[in-house]
């Protein structure tokens, strides 16, 4: 009988030890008033949800027909990446995770980054906030109300962004974009935010190719390659909420 009880208890951890798989976290919209988007982050206080202990951290609140947006990156490889790629702002016209409005800020100005990897004699600190100054303006895709391309910081829409590095030589970033800019499909939608890195953009590009090449000539399927993700935590996160 001992033994029908033990093997009994062996046979059942396989599923106990499921059932207690941590679920994934659904992020929704906060309720944090009176926002300025000047990139201090005063208003977010400790309001900022952290991804997975202290490599970076987000908030999102819509206000009236506006949405807000605060990220703070603290990762050193991550930061430094986000200095060079940019966040990513991905509004979905729907409830569901696809593409849709997209915001990219900081967009560093290629020209201006191959003439700074020239200068040998400016050091680290010198080169991120020559980075970050070099951005000519917001680059969006997307949006029902806007040409793609680079946006201008001094537009009549009402978008705007602001990046900073704190004390700590973290980076902060702050942006409101007016949702009157989209036309939505639904009442339901999703916001994606992107600390945008160089493993994001390769899989990308692989998921793409994938799809691309999924029913070529003759019937072959085309092999993708294989990208190895450097972070062992998430470098972006899903938001579900409602436009109205």
């Amino acid at each position: 009988m001992n033994k029908f009880w033990a093997l009994l208890v062996v046979g059942c951890l396989p599923f106990a030890s499921f059932s207690q798989k941590k679920k994934s976290e659904v992020y929704t919209f906060q309720s944090i008033p009176n926002i300025t988007v000047d990139g201090a982050l005063d208003e977010w206080k400790d309001q900022l949800v952290p991804v997975e202990g202290d490599a970076w951290s987000f908030g999102v609140v819509k206000e009236e027909n506006k949405l807000l947006v605060a990220v703070h990156v603290q990762d050193p490889m991550l930061r430094q990446e986000a200095i060079r790629n940019g966040i990513i702002v991905n509004i979905s016209y729907t409830g569901k995770k696809k593409d849709g409005a997209q915001l990219i800020y900081p967009f560093p100005d290629r020209e201006r980054l191959r003439a700074l990897a020239q200068i040998e004699d400016l050091n680290v600190s010198a080169f991120r906030q020559e980075l970050l100054t070099s951005s000519r303006g917001y680059y969006v895709t997307g949006f029902s109300k806007v040409v793609d391309g680079l946006l201008s910081f001094e537009n009549s829409y009402g978008v705007k962004s602001v990046v900073k590095l704190d004390s700590n030589e973290n980076l902060v970033y702050e942006s409101v974009i007016p949702l009157d800019l989209i036309q939505f499909k639904e009442d339901e939608i999703a916001i994606q935010l992107v600390v945008n890195n160089s493993f994001a953009r390769l899989q990308k590009m692989a998921k793409n190719r994938s799809i691309n090449t999924s029913y070529p000539m003759y019937g072959r399927v085309q092999p993708t390659t294989s990208v190895r993700n450097p972070y062992k935590f998430k470098t972006d996160v899903w938001i579900f909420g409602k436009v109205k």
